[in-house]
């Protein structure tokens, strides 16, 4: 394998919705490349990216994958991110490991919700993005409408940098070329509207375009890549994956005009905490101290443990001891790998700017920092916006004994994916998942049943909290004789609510030592068990302020496991005094459609108790229309939205906040939840 420098290095994310086609031109690229014989498919499995087996059996990507080509002497690292917003969670992770976005966009499928939540992310991390058009051999006559439509949604500065031409069969160069003709009209219209807003830029160069001179490579490369980074200049490219048309270009496009590490936008490292928090500014450097982290984890059948790491300062060598944040115990690694896919090719160093797996290392995690100078303990990265999993699911194994496999299966999904929960939820004895939608949890439930475990399931539950509205006092007294020692605390305490999102505080305000300090761990464990299990409808609760004031001891009998039962039934006490409610999770719907069927879609999403507050209408005639709406009304709401749109609809959800719900709805919790208590 040759060696490639820093500045040899482009790192490209494939992103898009599920039916963009982006793993096609993942494909495509490769094989036009030559870093594969045979282009394979996505729906007969033979994709380098879509090998796992979930992916295979779905025709759809499921985790992000890294891919590797190499043209023109120059290396493109690929990551071939999954589209469905369930699993949003592996593609924002790896955010920071490229220079650029390249979103893939089809035009039968339009603008779609999916693509503009990827936009608004690069542009949060300030990560420059690529627009490349697919499927241009399947009708011209709809792209130019839609490159309207990307300036309209995305802003002026999505401008082509290539054109279709020959009815879509190939493209023609509008960068560096000023004439010939496209499908899209004559050249040089589109050569002198991008070249108007690279050169707004450069003082300099457009003095000079002013004057009648035509900027080259040369004068544009540097200015075209600042552009990118300041999302002045949305480059859009046209290709057919299928076809090969605009694939050699986009590969051309890639290694002459997208940023290198060092052209870049710097990723936010950080050192500190809290105010004292400044930014951390690394080199793109290979000879100084090492600075990488992991972006993605996987396991392999044959190695175990795989993690994929980018570094960003330094080199990575095999058999180096390295330390992992703030730990103080080094690690030594073992093989590194360049990885193509599933397939896997050992290499001893991975230089700042490049990508790589290693092996082996149970003890490293996803967005780990790895470095090995103790100077950099504290750098770590900035946190990423990974949306909250509001879908629940329980399960139960069929066969007892399987419990340990479950756990097994669970704890690699954990180590792969950040918007995965699960508990055990002791009064229930239930396993409770939790993920980003009912698509993310059925294929949780798949990965368990293809490791040989049968499990029942139930309907998904919605993630309601409890919380109270008022304030109260609790009291307990736990008194248990049974011969020998006994047992014995008494607690007096306080609740009150705290505003939304403010979780749970335990204050102590004992007076004379009636309580020793000793039994507060035990009493906070106490009311911790119990806002685990709810106390009206088997929720968890929240938002509460816990004030122990007061209470007796026995010079003999008290024990800790004592208050630990007293401090929970004194909280229940209180609280039901409190004016408890029950809270709901409601979201911000944002959904792309057809301008003919935004009538039904509004009307739709207020029959389930919505709030429209924006419905944005484009150019193009789809319409964006943006709602808060309690997540227990729209767990039906994809077929309903296929069924509105003819199938052409999309939709997003994250979380905006949780608010009480009405009063009918909280009656039929709690009645519900006292029948399977009793």
């Amino acid at each position: 394998m040759p060696a490639f420098g820093t500045a040899d290095i482009h790192n490209v994310l494939l992103a898009g919705s599920r039916s963009s086609g982006k793993t096609t031109l993942a494909e495509a690229l490769l094989f036009h490349a030559g870093e594969i014989s045979r282009q394979g498919k996505v729906d007969s499995g033979t994709a380098a990216s879509d090998f796992e087996k979930e992916e295979q059996a779905h025709h759809y990507s499921v985790y992000s994958t890294l891919l590797h080509a190499t043209h023109q002497g120059k290396r493109i690292n690929i990551l071939d991110l999954p589209g469905a917003p369930d699993f949003v969670g592996q593609a924002i992770a790896c955010l920071p490991a490229a220079e650029t976005m390249v979103l893939v966009m089809d035009p039968e499928v339009g603008i779609d919700s999916m693509s503009r939540v990827l936009v608004n992310l690069a542009h949060d991390l300030d990560l420059p993005v690529a627009i490349v058009v697919s499927h241009i051999g399947e009708g011209v006559a709809r792209l130019g409408p839609f490159l309207n439509g990307l300036k309209e949604a995305f802003g002026r500065g999505c401008l082509p940098i290539n054109l279709p031409a020959d009815n879509g069969a190939a493209v023609i160069d509008c960068l560096l070329n000023g004439e010939g003709d496209s499908d899209l009209g004559p050249v040089p219209g589109f050569h002198t509207e991008l070249l108007d807003q690279i050169v707004e830029i450069d003082d300099a160069l457009m003095e000079r375009y002013l004057e009648g001179e035509e900027p080259n490579y040369e004068a544009l490369h540097e200015p075209f890549e600042r552009a990118m980074d300041q999302a002045h200049v949305i480059p859009v490219c046209f290709t057919d994956a299928l076809s090969g048309a605009g694939v050699d270009a986009l590969l051309d496009i890639i290694v002459r005009h997208f940023p290198s590490p060092p052209e870049g936008n710097a990723r936010p490292f950080f050192v500190g905490e809290g105010e004292d928090e400044t930014p951390f500014v690394y080199s793109d450097d290979a000879s100084k101290t090492l600075l990488a982290r992991v972006f993605h984890v996987t396991a392999d059948p044959y190695l175990g443990k795989l993690c994929f790491l980018r570094v960003y300062q330094g080199t990575v060598k095999a058999g180096d001891q390295l330390f992992v944040g703030e730990g103080k115990k080094p690690i030594r690694l073992g093989h590194l790998f360049q990885m193509q896919g599933k397939q896997r090719e050992s290499v001893t160093e991975i230089v700042a700017g490049d990508m790589g797996a290693i092996a082996k290392l149970e003890d490293l995690h996803l967005s780990d920092v790895l470095h090995d100078d103790h100077a950099l303990d504290h750098v770590h990265h900035k946190a990423l916006p990974y949306p909250t999993p509001l879908h629940a699911l329980a399960v139960v194994p069929k066969t007892r004994g399987d419990e340990d496999k479950i756990a097994e299966v669970l704890a690699r999904i954990r180590e792969e994916d950040p918007t995965f929960r699960a508990r055990f939820d002791a009064e229930t004895h239930e396993l409770v998942l939790h993920g980003l939608g009912e698509m993310h949890l059925n294929l949780v439930i798949e990965r368990i049943k293809n490791q040989g475990v049968d499990v029942e399931t139930k309907l998904p539950k919605i993630a309601y909290h409890e919380t109270i509205m008022g304030r109260a006092e609790g009291h307990y007294r736990h008194k248990k004789q049974s011969g020998g020692a006994g047992q014995f605390g008494e607690v007096k305490l306080r609740v009150e609510p705290l505003e939304r999102g403010g979780g749970f505080e335990f204050v102590e305000k004992i007076v004379g030592g009636v309580i020793p300090k000793g039994y507060m761990p035990a009493i906070e464990k106490g009311i911790r068990d119990i806002m685990r299990q709810g106390v009206v409808a088997g929720y968890p609760i929240e938002d509460v302020r816990v004030t122990v004031f007061d209470g007796k001891t026995h010079a003999v009998d008290s024990k800790e496991i004592a208050f630990r039962t007293a401090g929970k039934f004194a909280f229940k006490d209180a609280f039901l005094k409190a004016s408890p409610h029950i809270l709901e999770p409601v979201v911000n719907v944002e959904v792309t459609t057809p301008g003919n069927a935004v009538g039904a879609i509004t009307g739709d999403l207020s029959s389930r108790r919505g709030k429209v507050f924006a419905t944005d209408v484009m150019s193009s005639g789809a319409a964006v229309v943006k709602a808060a709406v309690p997540l227990a009304d729209m767990m039906d709401y994809e077929p309903a939205l296929k069924s509105m749109t003819k199938g052409r609809g999309s939709y997003t959800m994250t979380l905006s906040h949780y608010d009480a719900v009405p009063e009918e709805i909280a009656e039929g919790l709690v009645a519900q939840f006292d029948a399977q208590r009793a």
